[in-house]
């Protein structure tokens, strides 16, 4: 009984714990705000709650709230129904003063127990006379910013550093304008530095700045991870970024109330930006390089390891080398390793598990090599030296691994020969038969072939011959009938005529699908002409209606297909002049096309 009540108490407990690690409960506000300024302080639940507390606030005004929402949505995914509610609780605030503050979490009730959210930053920054900051957003349509309210600006995260070191390069516009979006962008050429993509955003984000006491919107537009590959004075060219500007226009007086309604009150001009170009300062590396040195420039190590120590002979052994840290990964040369000269080694199988960062490259390289032991022994793989350049301390640094020892037992058909020679890295080609290097050139029953037996001059050899030409005779006699075939240009256009009327017809069809019904009449007249003169050698400005009737019954054509194409030809010719048929008409008349033909095709003998 008590093992009972212990398991439901557990069992209850465990639920209550789930549903409380499901709550959420977050806030969120502008992440800056100009001093005297209102905004919105927004906390949002996924489940109902009930006295929320706000945190003491010294250096901001409430000036209402809190505002209360809720909304609900159902999705089904694969016949699961799922549900999701969110209630939203809205304060406005206002900012008094300048300077970067944190609201602490806020507090709520859910189920009788307190949930607490997330601290929110905001940043506060000096504000201008309103009067001031209408004044200068709104222009006179057709003139353009001054380049105090519209400028960019690039700024490297250090100007001085050591080559093959990293810097963020970082592009941010500032505005007091209305932008409409960006027309024209000039980048600088960046020769003598390798560039990664710092960040991929959607979008440029903004936020507030105070600049020579002018509050500006700020968007990051662009950041570059920079590595200097030479080292000297190195100026980065400007920047520069054609902006279309969004204006009101201001009318001193409306000519009518439906001006305002149908005419835009807002014009856009382009303002051409320019930055300033910027020069750093790249040191060389010191010249006298340690052993081990790689290319490698920031705060590295590396570390070395086998997957088994105790092998068999041509058993396969996985040596891996992972260099870490955070530094120029990417442009770092392969390490360099000393095999024993008993092992078959292969090129490394390299894996990068590294990120951007304003720091550098964040992460690890990792390089994996096959080792196969040849021979019976104890083996030593000597440590591994990894020599870089630390930028913190301004000097070469070496990260070794350490010695490994392998030891290799005798394996069937191995030997058990002792080596302690070390010889450097060598690549050989992927092994496929290992304990098979020799081979028999050939194994099984042997057939023999008397003395003086030959190929050539035997019946099988004159008979290869013979082959061949008779190919080629073949072949020049079809060729010479088909040249002939083709001279005939009557032949042809008979042979070909049930072809091209086909050709036509289908053309027609597709004036039926759009129910084009005087296009479509018109061109299985056409098709019926054109056919009838292939097929009779009789030219189109010879070909009528009457004559065509007289040339097919002297054809042998039955009176029964004649009849058919007259009044083939009648319908056609009526509804072009007459054209109120309808679609069912309009199928049963190309059918009726088709089916004539193919058989005034079997019918005449030409």
């Amino acid at each position: 009984m008590r093992q009972l009540i212990l398991f439901l108490t557990l069992f209850v407990t465990s639920i209550v714990n789930a549903q409380a690690q499901d709550v959420s409960f977050t806030g969120r506000a502008q992440s800056a705000v100009v001093a005297g300024d209102k905004f919105k302080l927004v906390y949002t639940l996924n489940k109902e709650g009930s006295d929320i507390r706000l945190p003491a606030l010294q250096d901001f005004q409430i000036l209402m709230g809190p505002s209360t929402s809720y909304s609900t949505s159902t999705s089904i995914v694969n016949g699961k129904v799922s549900r999701e509610t969110s209630y939203t609780f809205t304060f406005i605030l206002k900012a008094l003063k300048e300077g970067q503050y944190t609201i602490p979490a806020a507090t709520i009730k859910v189920d009788d127990k307190k949930v607490s959210s997330n601290a929110v930053s905001v940043k506060v920054v000096k504000g201008e006379a309103q009067a001031q900051q209408q004044n200068q957003q709104t222009q006179t349509a057709g003139t353009t910013p001054s380049d105090d309210d519209l400028f960019i600006r690039v700024t490297p995260s250090k100007k001085n550093l050591y080559q093959g070191e990293s810097m963020v390069l970082t592009t941010r516009i500032y505005t007091k304008v209305q932008l409409d979006g960006l027309s024209d962008i000039k980048q600088p050429e960046l020769s003598s530095f390798i560039t990664q993509t710092l960040r991929d955003q959607e979008g440029i984000k903004w936020t507030m700045e105070n600049v020579n006491g002018r509050t500006y919107n700020v968007g990051t537009y662009e950041q570059k991870l920079l590595f200097p590959q030479k080292s000297g004075k190195i100026t980065i060219q400007p920047t520069e970024i054609e902006f279309m500007v969004r204006q009101r226009v201001a009318r001193n007086r409306s000519r009518s109330i439906f001006d305002d309604f149908f005419e835009s009150n807002y014009r856009t001009v382009k303002k051409r930006v320019k930055s300033k170009p910027i020069t750093v300062n790249v040191k060389p590396l010191p010249s006298s390089k340690p052993d081990g040195y790689t290319g490698g420039v920031g705060q590295l190590s590396l570390k070395a390891s086998v997957n088994k120590n105790d092998v068999k002979v041509n058993d396969g052994i996985t040596l891996k080398v992972v260099v870490s840290g955070t530094g120029n990964h990417k442009f770092i040369e392969d390490p360099k390793i000393q095999f024993p000269a008993d092992f078959d080694d292969f090129d490394a199988k390299i894996s990068n598990s590294i990120s951007n960062t304003a720091r550098g490259m964040k992460g690890s390289k990792t390089y994996e090599y096959l080792m196969i032991p040849r021979h019976a022994g104890t083996f030593t793989i000597p440590s591994v030296k990894f020599a870089y350049f630390d930028t913190a301390k301004g000097k070469f640094q070496t990260s070794e691994s350490g010695p490994l020892t392998i030891t290799v037992e005798k394996g069937e058909g191995g030997e058990e020969t002792n080596s302690g020679v070390v010889r450097a890295n060598v690549s050989k080609e992927n092994v496929k038969f290992i304990g098979k290097d020799i081979r028999f050139i050939k194994t099984g029953e042997t057939n023999l072939k008397p003395t003086g037996t030959f190929f050539i001059g035997s019946l099988i050899y004159y008979l290869s011959l013979l082959v061949p030409l008779s190919l080629f005779i073949l072949l020049f006699i079809i060729n010479q009938k088909r040249i002939k075939d083709n001279a005939n240009v009557t032949l042809m256009k008979t042979k070909k005529a049930n072809k091209v009327a086909i050709k036509r017809l289908k053309k027609s069809a597709q004036f039926l699908k759009s129910r084009d019904k005087e296009a479509f009449y018109e061109e299985v007249l056409r098709a019926l002409y054109g056919y009838l003169s292939d097929k009779l050698s009789l030219p189109l400005s010879e070909l009528s209606k009457d004559n065509a009737g007289e040339i097919l019954s002297n054809s042998n054509v039955s009176k029964e297909v004649i009849a058919e194409i007259m009044d083939i030809l009648d319908t056609c010719e009526f509804a072009r002049y007459a054209p109120a048929s309808g679609a069912d008409e309009m199928d049963k008349l190309y059918n009726q096309t088709i089916s004539t033909i193919s058989k005034l095709e079997n019918q005449i003998k030409r």
